[in-house]
């Protein structure tokens, strides 16, 4: 502002300068012009009064060295010149001023010398003898004027702009002052120049719409940011060149860094995952992508799709839940398939083999009713197998008998105890329930199996006269407790955190005999329906010991 000032003065400052010189030079040149030309009248008329009253025109010249006298006869030729040789001098009878003279008694002219930047001014007056006395006198001509006074001029103008630069400093300062003072959270309050009213009035107006827009804006902000921060997914925007713009906190756990640190970055310098990057360039070429990967020993699924505008890529948005535990389930689903199907292809070609022996007639009538014998055995395990699997699948999809009432764990350990134990006697095994009644709310048939399968397994993996103890206890605050011990061939320390696992045996010799797979899962899905807590404690060749903790 201040060089704007200082320019727009100067330049006028100076464009007045040239004026004033052209115009002062074009008064000077016209002034002095015409006195010259009056002290020539002047001059001639005199001169010519002193010849009539009889003096020398050498004495006269003499006494006007300033000007050049000159005495031409009527025919031109040239009779005196006070700075030439007369003889040597052309006629002058062409000359205007003596033309004018001779015809009309006085005359004049002006040409311009030979000198650079002067003029000659002539004047004639034709005498009583008809000759004709020339006075002439010099004159600046307008470019010798201009020569003349280009250093004043030129002094005039670096003075005036040096002036205009004080003068535009000073101007600059008591301008800008007020409108540094300007308060422009409240441009209405200010006390400034009047032509800056409509401008303040319209930044009045213009912050209160940027006001709105703000708190717009911000409650706009803020309900996004509740949302997202309380989303389960990740999930990051990206601008067209693959940087992070925002991330929520699930983003923020999934990356291991604070928003701060995220935020401005390249997404694949913060994480490499191929996954990842391969879903981030295919949205960046216009294109939605899904990726599965796997990241810190957990598994996500990543939606990326591409942020459009006029069919030009403005940036990416990825989503990316967390996988992990419909993985598991699916895995656990192939799992679960692929036992079951093994499980139930085993007794089914069991029983498809002794009906083809029987049906072919190759074994005799001794053996026909042995083998109707396996084959009952094999479709009772068939049967047991297939109840197992329908019972777990109804604890899979929360499908709870609606029979909860309140149930006393011993009265179903005796009963238990009771349908086990001939084969307890049968394997020299003996069965002990213990403490007091442990009432609790919950499914009657769903305890009664969580009970049965402990004590089945506790009697099954015994050893010939070993022990299972049904211990019941009851604390003060109304929790309960079921511990079911054993003295029979304990588990592997490997082995014991699959347990719980479908399908898993961990004596495999003992796979024979009839059993599942399936009843401690069973036990573990009880247990979880009721609120209690399972836990194993098991030692090879002493014994496991297996127990169940209902809530208050």
């Amino acid at each position: 502002m201040r060089s704007k000032i200082w320019r727009s003065m100067a330049l006028t400052a100076v464009l007045a300068v040239l004026l004033f010189a052209i115009l002062a030079m074009a008064l000077l040149y016209g002034f002095f012009t015409s006195r010259t030309e009056r002290e020539l009248d002047h001059e001639v008329n005199m001169i010519a009064a002193a010849m009539e009253g009889g003096a020398e025109l050498s004495a006269l010249a003499a006494t006007h060295p300033d000007g050049r006298m000159t005495l031409v006869a009527p025919d031109g030729g040239v009779l005196f010149d006070s700075d030439a040789e007369a003889g040597e001098m052309e006629n002058h009878l062409e000359r205007p001023e003596i033309q004018q003279a001779l015809a009309e008694g006085a005359g004049g002219s002006t040409r311009q010398s030979d000198t650079l930047g002067e003029m000659t001014i002539y004047r004639a007056i034709r005498l009583e003898d008809g000759s004709v006395l020339r006075v002439s006198g010099t004159q600046k001509n307008v470019l010798g004027m201009v020569l003349q006074l280009i250093p004043a001029f030129a002094a005039l103008i670096v003075l005036t702009i040096v002036i205009s630069a004080l003068a535009s400093r000073q101007a600059t300062r008591r301008i800008v002052a007020p409108v540094n003072a300007l308060d422009l959270d409240h441009p209405l309050d200010n006390d400034v120049y009047e032509e800056l009213s409509p401008l303040l009035k319209r930044m009045h107006e213009q912050r209160q719409r940027i006001d709105e827009t703000m708190t717009a804006l911000t409650a706009q902000r803020n309900e996004f940011a509740a949302v997202t921060s309380n989303m389960a997914e990740a999930l990051l925007l990206l601008n067209a060149r693959g940087e992070v713009l925002f991330v929520n906190r699930a983003a923020e756990r999934l990356m291991g860094l604070p928003r701060a640190a995220c935020e401005g970055k390249y997404l694949l310098a913060l994480n490499r995952n191929f996954q990842l990057s391969e879903a981030m360039e295919t949205a960046l070429r216009g294109a939605n992508a899904e990726q599965e990967m796997e990241i810190n020993d957990r598994h996500y699924r990543c939606v990326a799709s591409p942020v459009l505008d006029d069919g030009r890529v403005g940036g990416v948005v990825m989503l990316i839940p967390d996988i992990t535990d419909r993985f598991l389930a699916e895995k656990a689903r192939r799992e679960f398939t692929a036992n079951v199907s093994h499980e139930l292809k085993t007794p089914l070609t069991s029983i498809l083999g002794y009906a083809e022996i029987m049906q072919n007639g190759v074994a005799g009538e001794d053996k026909l009713r042995q083998f109707a014998g396996l084959i009952h055995a094999e479709a009772t395990r068939l049967i047991r197998l297939v109840e197992d699997i329908l019972k777990l699948s109804r604890l899979d999809e929360n499908r709870l008998p609606g029979d909860r009432r309140r149930v006393s764990l011993k009265g179903l350990c005796e009963e238990a105890a009771a349908r086990l134990e001939p084969e307890a006697a049968r394997r020299g095994v003996s069965i002990r329930v213990e403490g007091g009644e442990c009432a609790l709310e919950g499914s009657p048939s769903m305890l009664s199996e969580l009970v049965y399968n402990l004590l089945d397994n506790a009697v099954k993996y015994n050893r010939e006269g070993g022990f299972v103890t049904a211990s019941l206890e009851e604390s003060e605050d109304g929790a309960r407790a079921l511990t079911v011990s054993d003295t029979g061939v304990g588990i592997d320390p490997a082995d014991q955190e699959h347990v719980f696992e479908r399908f898993f045996r961990g004596d495999r010799s003992r796979s024979s005999e009839g059993g599942t797979g399936l009843g401690l899962s069973i036990v573990k899905h009880v247990a979880l329906a009721h609120g209690a807590k399972v836990s194993l404690q098991s030692e090879v060749g002493r014994g496991t010991s297996i127990r169940v903790e209902f809530p208050a």
